[in-house]
């Protein structure tokens, strides 16, 4: 067992660095006639899980008209994680060497003419607010494969609602009940913990419903059955019918991450125009307001008043609602407002622009 492992370490050993200098390339190669976006985002952006925003950050970039250049450490094929392989998949020019810092892209325009964009990470870029352009959190990295993937939205947000609210995501007990979690956000009530107060303070609230199985959940949507009711789905569902379901709800339960209490389907949810419930509407850039874009709650009583609220609404009110959300997705945290800024920035006469990724916990 023991020569096992040595065999498997030094075979490690031994393939990183091939990899490495199969994937890349010595220096930057500038391209006269298109606009370059070189990326060196170290170690911190590239690392295991939180590769899914070097991949959206790539990617925003290439939407933008950029060819992206990466700058990348044979560190990096160490471990290869799916948001990793997403990364190399694409038709961006890997380096070993960049004049980028890191945490840092630097741009440069068919003329040559370079300019900076810095990266700033911090939770504490939350409450201290700065001279920066606030990264809105993202959709899943799925949604980055194409631009068509995040920007047409339009069936969803027209289709029919046939529950009244709803919640599908991971129920994995270690991965959302993590102390982290109330130690950088003090007050946060887990995904767990809301899922089990939910069970066992309303067990005999018969307006909320548990699919199972996805045979018991696409026949409650088919039958459109659950117009009144809040739809717990503990099934983990296809991705290709992610929207789909998202889109059939009135309001989502936006429960916390595994470290962070921003999560990936709250701006699923907001982008085909169903209503956020959540607990961390302050963390929005501008925030959300309760009672406009959002029900918002703080503790396990005010939890059940918000599902009360949804129940009950009323569908004028509920339309109102629905458009606040759309029109806050589209003016805060569509894709194309990012490109936009990104390319104003490209044309400008400035030098040097910051971006603020709250979301992610780098000391500044």
């Amino acid at each position: 067992m023991k020569l096992k492992k040595r065999l498997v370490k030094f075979s490690r050993r031994l393939t990183q660095p091939l990899k490495y200098y199969r994937h890349t390339q010595r220096n930057p190669r500038q391209h006269a006639d298109h606009a370059v976006a070189e990326v060196n985002l170290g170690w911190f952006l590239l690392d295991k899980d939180w590769g899914r925003y070097s991949f959206i950050i790539c990617q925003i970039l290439k939407f933008s008209g950029f060819k992206v250049v990466v700058k990348l450490d044979y560190q990096y094929f160490y471990s290869l994680m799916p948001y990793k392989r997403m990364l190399l998949a694409q038709d961006y020019r890997m380096v070993r060497n960049s004049t980028a810092k890191p945490g840092s892209i630097e741009l440069y325009g068919t003329g040559k003419k370079k300019k900076t964009i810095k990266l700033l990470y911090g939770y504490s870029l939350f409450t201290k607010k700065i001279d920066a352009y606030y990264l809105p959190y993202t959709l899943h990295p799925r949604f980055y494969q194409n631009i068509d993937d995040n920007t047409n939205f339009k069936a969803f947000r027209e289709a029919d609602r046939t529950v009244r609210i709803i919640f599908a995501g991971n129920f994995e007990r270690s991965a959302y009940s993590r102390p982290i979690l109330k130690e950088d956000f003090k007050g946060t009530i887990t995904r767990v913990e809301v899922l089990d107060h939910i069970r066992n303070n309303h067990s005999r609230d018969t307006r909320i419903l548990y699919s199972p199985t996805k045979e018991h959940l696409y026949n409650l949507l088919e039958t459109k059955s659950t117009a009144n009711n809040f739809l717990v789905i503990e099934v983990k569902t296809p991705e290709k019918d992610w929207l789909r379901i998202l889109s059939s709800g009135d309001f989502y339960l936006c429960l916390p991450g595994g470290a962070m209490p921003l999560s990936h389907n709250a701006f699923e949810a907001m982008a085909v125009g169903t209503i956020p419930i959540l607990q961390y509407n302050h963390l929005f850039y501008p925030a959300l307001k309760h009672l406009e874009n959002c029900i918002a709650y703080s503790s396990y009583d005010t939890l059940d008043q918000a599902i009360e609220l949804a129940l009950n609404m009323k569908e004028e009110t509920l339309q109102l609602m629905k458009q606040a959300v759309l029109s806050y997705y589209d003016e805060y945290l569509a894709t194309e407002q990012t490109i936009r800024r990104i390319q104003d920035f490209a044309h400008s006469e400035k030098e040097t622009m910051t971006i603020a990724l709250p979301f992610l916990n780098e000391r500044l």
